[in-house]
């Protein structure tokens, strides 16, 4: 009797783990732009299409996909009027003051947006953002 009741529990357990699966969201927040840009193409290619040819970026900007030589700190998951957004902050080392960037991403990375600060270039704004989501791009 035993055994057939561990079998029924099984069973169920294996039965409701689709289902688990299904409804779960995945989180936004947590995860590093060198491991997304390398993992996800939408990610990669919206950001690659949007600071192609742009003048005045700086060189690690430029290279944050083929070169992944900056400091990236864990995304954050940010609702911007009710749509899930992913937030990442990034610099280049050992100027971090004065050299950063700030990547907005819709959840399915297909639309991204760029804040760049750099003390020799000045400030960027790609993507056209709206009022909102400029909010989450240039808040400290």
């Amino acid at each position: 009797m035993r055994k057939r009741i561990l079998a029924i529990a099984a069973a169920l357990s294996l039965s409701a783990a689709p289902i688990c699966a299904q409804t779960a969201s995945t989180s936004l927040a947590g995860n590093y732009l060198p491991s997304v840009l390398a993992a996800s193409p939408a990610h990669r290619d919206s950001l690659m299409e949007m600071i192609k040819g742009q003048p005045g970026l700086p060189f690690w900007v430029r290279a944050l996909v083929r070169q992944p030589r900056y400091v990236a700190l864990a995304s954050e998951e940010v609702a911007v009027k009710d749509k899930r957004m992913q937030l990442f902050r990034a610099c280049e080392p050992r100027t971090c003051e004065t050299s950063w960037i700030r990547v907005l991403y819709s959840e399915d990375g297909k639309r991204a947006l760029l804040y760049v600060s750099d003390a020799k270039l000045g400030i960027k704004i790609f993507g056209d953002p709206t009022p909102e989501e400029l909010t989450f791009l240039v808040r400290p």
